[in-house]
């Protein structure tokens, strides 16, 4: 007898879908049988999965977080960013200039949402909307729901709990198993935006699910409005996807069964009506690991965003707890190899904070996974602050000072800098810092969007060119940039790729390419390149090569005071804006123990460990840490990433 699932629905519709489903399975061979049945509404199916009396169905971030306690995630939706997130937006058409996100721009409008308590629809917005005072609640009271009917002249939330003012925009119904109820879900609530409403609460692919986007905006937090294409700068949050989840009492076997499916003619994430068991948004399904906890899912900064849904206080939180943990996140086997190591000496110097060490794939994804809660620190450059900064608001506690250059003032919060700088043999004569003397020639960087290797470099010639009529690749007869062939298929990655070291997948890879980082572009030089961009400790007091600088002639190494192209900040440690002062306080404590112990040669264990070299990894180069690193300086908790880049890198 086959093992079985039994897959809990929530409508007529999903039931029929379920059933061809099963049968889709069946036909292809899938061991497991798919039983379906009616919960006949996501809080029935909540109860059925609590009592064994069914195993599985989808359900979004929001009533994962209400019901957190019995469910736990098994299989999370990607909707093509590989990352199971998505994003929260506010649309509204072009033509109406009179709606945005302030008290007065949403005062007496009529809103659209996808459901009473679903995420993007409603925890979401209605969290930003408290937490900014566009939304306000008495002191004795957290009525939300008359919040928001006081706010809006009508509205159509369908599934709201006696709330008839939240359904006066909604057509004949506002029960979402009515057959009339055509407002519902992401498609429901833009629907209700192009038929009279001013404003629709939705995901960021809903738009052009559904149309070609150009006759709506997206309304940021800020005030002003984006392109619906904008969607990761001008947005009301990023949230976990819809996943699939059990109970929390299922077994590792049970868990098991859960995979996806691709090679059915039967459509998993498609048909007619949509969103049937699944978005019909999503492109796969991506498994997750068995120990990964529903509050892991949420991440830390969803979870404390809904607090104030609950008119609760960061203190008074039932679920985040303290926070005890430095996850740090690697990017190589040899950085997590270092890592180990600092996880192993953090123990002995500390007991405030458990140091592990998580793999990330880049260090975008580091990012992701700061800003979910599944880590807690990466340590980035210049160029990726800025990037992730816009993303997710990462922010420094703790910056890298090379001892040359300019230390920040003490007490000020401002960053250590260093000199980004362009090298080249000291026995060539050609290769000069202007259009002439660079046209043509083979160039390496450290890396793609790197900040002396890439930003810096580009952006002065950009800068000293017709401005955004330059092409990189173009101008170069050859370049390596690590981890442009992800970023540029096609003819132009090929280009920018061209003259790296790496074989097979490691070529032009951001991490692994021979000619990535600092020492790997001076590789690149060495090799065959005619110009390499790095910052100015990399070839300090080497008479092997000279700097060329802006007004075209050349200086020795030590001259990188006078000839650059340009002063940037340090490379910084970075964690996510949600945690707490007092939680800052101890991530700089144990890093300042760290490097009071062992920023010199310290014996233990009959090992040497210097927190600031990575010769004993395989020879490793700058994990974790810039291995030109004399000290980590503390950044005031009150300089923000912006305050920490400055208005001119910016």
């Amino acid at each position: 007898v086959p093992a079985s699932i039994t897959w809990c629905v929530v409508s007529n519709d999903e039931m029929t879908k379920c059933n061809q489903m099963s049968a889709a399975f069946q036909s292809i061979g899938v061991s497991v049988l798919v039983q379906c049945v009616s919960g006949k509404s996501m809080d029935g199916c909540v109860r059925m999965v609590k009592d064994n009396t069914a195993d599985a169905f989808t359900v979004d971030g929001g009533h994962l977080l209400d019901n957190r306690a019995d469910l736990k995630p098994v299989l999370a939706e990607d909707y093509g960013n590989g990352d199971a997130t998505y994003w929260a937006v506010a649309v509204v058409k072009k033509s109406d200039k009179s709606v945005n996100l302030t008290s007065a721009g949403l005062g007496g409008k009529k809103s659209c949402h996808t459901g009473y308590g679903k995420t993007a629809g409603w925890k979401v917005p209605m969290g930003v909307f408290l937490s900014t005072d566009i939304l306000t609640t008495t002191a004795t009271s957290c009525d939300i729901p008359q919040a928001v009917s006081n706010l809006f002249s009508q509205s159509c939330v369908p599934g709201s709990p006696n709330s008839p003012n939240l359904c006066t925009q909604c057509p004949n119904s506002c029960d979402c198993s009515s057959s009339n109820a055509n407002y519902c879900g992401y498609t429901g609530a833009f629907r209700c935006l192009v038929d009279g409403g001013d404003v629709a609460f939705i995901k960021h692919t809903t738009v052009f699910s559904n149309t070609n986007g150009k006759d709506y905006e997206l309304l940021c937090q800020d005030g002003t409005r984006a392109a619906v294409t904008a969607y990761a700068q001008c947005n009301m949050g990023k949230v976990p996807s819809h996943a699939v989840v059990v109970s929390q009492k299922a077994t590792s076997a049970t868990i098991d069964r859960f995979g996806p499916h691709t090679s059915l003619s039967f459509k998993l994430f498609g048909g007619s009506p949509r969103d049937l068991l699944f978005k019909s948004s999503t492109k796969l399904l991506l498994p997750l690991n068995t120990s990964c906890s529903t509050e892991t899912y949420l991440g830390a900064s969803y979870l404390k965003s809904q607090l104030a849904l609950k008119c609760l206080s960061t203190t008074q939180s039932p679920t985040l707890g303290t926070l005890s943990t430095l996850r740090w996140c690697v990017l190589s086997a040899n950085e997590m190899a270092k890592c180990s190591v600092v996880a192993t000496q953090a123990r002995r110097v500390s007991s405030e904070l458990v140091f592990s060490c998580v793999m990330g794939n880049d260090i975008n994804d580091c990012a992701r996974r700061i800003s979910l809660g599944t880590a807690d620190a990466v340590t980035m450059d210049g160029g990726h602050i800025y990037s992730t900064g816009v993303q997710y608001d990462l922010q420094p506690v703790a910056t890298e000072y090379y001892g040359s250059g300019l230390k920040p003032a003490k007490g000020s919060g401002s960053a250590a800098s260093y000199y980004a700088v362009a090298v080249v043999k000291a026995s060539d004569s050609s290769t000069l810092l202007t259009k002439a003397g660079l046209q043509g020639k083979k160039s390496c960087h450290t890396g793609y969007q790197r900040t002396a290797g890439w930003n810096v470099p580009v952006g002065y010639l950009v800068d000293n060119s017709t401005k955004c009529r330059f092409s990189v690749s173009n101008f170069f007869s050859g370049s390596c940039a690590p981890g442009a062939k992800g970023a540029f298929p096609g003819a132009v990655g090929t280009k920018l790729c061209q003259i790296c070291g790496g074989v097979g997948a490691n070529h032009c890879d951001g991490n692994n390419d021979p000619y990535s980082g600092y020492s790997g572009a001076i590789s690149c030089l060495n090799a065959g390149g005619d110009v390499a961009f790095v910052k100015h400790t990399t070839v300090l007091n080497n008479a092997t090569y000279k700097l060329i600088c802006p007004n075209g002639g050349t200086a020795p190494t030590t001259d990188y005071m006078s000839c650059n192209i340009a002063t940037v900040p340090s490379h910084a440690v970075m964690l996510s804006p949600k945690h707490t002062f007092v939680y800052r306080e101890k991530v700089w404590n144990l890093l300042n123990k760290l490097q009071v112990e062992f920023n010199s040669f310290f014996i233990f264990n009959a090992q040497n460990f210097q927190l600031f070299s990575s010769t004993p990894y395989s020879n490793g180069k700058d994990l974790m840490f810039k291995d030109s690193t004399r000290c980590l300086w503390k950044v005031d908790s009150s300089c923000v990433w912006q305050d920490y880049l400055g208005a001119g890198y910016l």
